[in-house]
């Protein structure tokens, strides 16, 4: 990763505005803005001098007024020299200034990457790698819940345990490597194989713990997937267009007229977005066809966090869809819904078994089936930050040190029992705040803004 250059990217929002922030970091920050400005304003000496503060100055091209905010490192937010010009928020002037920046700077500046000024801020270590996730995870939120889910990330908790764990790990290599290192001392004595293996194993069975209590942050961050199934012609199709409230899917009498899932984006009530999708009737498959058709219907479902079950009202045995060891088996939340209550003049929202009445043609119960899927949707939201620690970029990282602690157990040679140990510390020590190689960063920060 270049962090010799200095970077530049708009740090306001994006469109016309009274005000418009173009920013800068890098060691040559100021000096690579100061060739930008009115050479006769007298305020460009202290924008050189890289003077803390605010400097009124004039632009050379376009020549308009602005504010030069001068901000030395380290004590800026990313721990390097930092300079903002704030000018008139039109996008085009904007992107103006930061050409002539960039042509004017004889080749060490350039454009940011997405993310790349918290790359430096954690880097500098001005950022913990923990608070930079938190903020990955509030700019992908999508719903309340997701916003909640991020702020409830924690940053001291995670860190300070995996730091002991990483500890534990540490002292454990050290044994190993000691018994390699120094098997012609007797005052040296290594870890006994037995100990060994039952000291990894309560490290081990530590993390697997602590990434099952934070098993909520992959699916709490994006919007979850509501899959509607059930038999063929069981009013799937209908359904699913009323809940968009727009034609989307093929609606017909006939069956197997979905012969693939079809996704499309939902709201619903309380500003929560949603992933409806429509998939193929669940029944045995015949031909080759059918086969296809099935494979998506059952990927689907096991994708799926919330299940909506359709059944035509009046069926009062339940569908061979409904018993599918298919639905049964599934990790999502189900909520049976009945179809078509039209036509048997159903006039009940929800029926003595709990499955709410809804009609495609009329609207009948459609209100009522999406505030359902709301509430569904807000209890995926974990209720404490006990039960939310970690994000997705650590869970991986834990996950990875688990795998390299299975794999000691199953390892005889020392140096390959200190090696898959070694494995194990890394990971540990990128989770509990040691700088993250590159490649962890570029997954982390990869969902940020140019600007951040």
């Amino acid at each position: 990763m270049d962090n010799q250059s200095v970077i530049l990217a708009v740090a306001s929002p994006p469109g016309s505005a009274t005000r418009g922030v173009v920013r800068a970091s890098g060691a040559d920050a100021c000096r690579v803005l100061w060739n930008v400005l009115d050479p006769n304003c007298h305020e460009n000496a202290a924008v050189r001098a890289r003077a803390r503060g605010v400097h009124v100055v004039r632009l050379r091209d376009p020549s308009i007024p602005a504010l030069v905010i001068v901000m030395p490192g380290p004590a800026s937010a990313t721990g390097e020299d930092c300079a903002e010009i704030q000018t008139v928020g039109n996008p085009f002037v904007l992107e103006r200034i930061i050409a002539a920046v960039i042509a004017r700077s004889d080749g060490s500046a350039r454009r940011a990457h997405p993310g790349e000024f918290s790359v430096r801020a954690v880097l500098s270590g001005r950022t913990p790698i923990a608070s930079a996730e938190r903020v990955a995870a509030a700019i992908m939120a999508e719903t309340d819940a997701q916003l909640a889910a991020a702020s409830m990330l924690q940053v001291n908790t995670a860190e300070q345990s995996s730091a002991g764990d990483a500890d534990e790990v540490a002292t454990l290599l050290a044994l190993v490597e000691a018994g390699i290192d120094f098997t012609d001392q007797e005052d040296v004595v290594a870890i006994a194989r037995p100990a060994l293996e039952a000291r990894v194993r309560a490290v081990r069975d530590k993390i697997r713990a602590r990434c099952a209590t934070s098993a909520g942050a992959e699916s709490a961050q994006r919007a979850a997937r509501v899959v509607l199934t059930g038999a063929p012609n069981a009013g799937k199709s209908s359904l699913f267009n009323a809940l968009l409230q727009h034609t989307r899917a093929v609606e017909s009498p006939h069956r197997g007229t979905t012969r693939d899932t079809i996704e499309h984006a939902c709201s619903l009530p309380g500003g929560i977005e949603v992933i409806l999708v429509d998939a193929p009737g669940i029944e045995d498959a015949i031909h080759d066809v059918d086969v296809l058709m099935q494979a998506r219907a059952h990927d689907a479902i096991h994708r799926a966090d919330i299940i909506l079950v359709c059944q035509p009202s009046g069926h009062d045995q339940v569908t061979h869809a409904a018993t599918s060891p298919l639905i049964q088996s599934a990790h999502g939340l189900t909520i049976h819904v009945r179809t078509k209550c039209d036509t048997l003049g159903d006039t009940g929202v929800v029926d003595t078994n709990g499955a709410i009445s809804t009609s495609a043609h009329t609207g009948a119960g459609i209100a009522e089936l999406r505030a359902a899927i709301a509430r569904a949707v807000s209890n995926r939201a974990p209720r404490n930050s006990d039960e939310f620690t970690l994000g997705v970029a650590r869970i991986a990282l834990l996950k990875e040190a688990a795998d390299s602690l299975d794999d000691m157990l199953t390892i005889n040679a020392p140096e390959l029992v200190a090696a898959a140990l070694r494995a194990a510390l890394d990971r540990l020590g990128e989770v509990s705040g040691a700088i993250p190689p590159d490649d962890v960063l570029g997954r982390l920060f990869s969902s940020f803004c140019i600007g951040k």
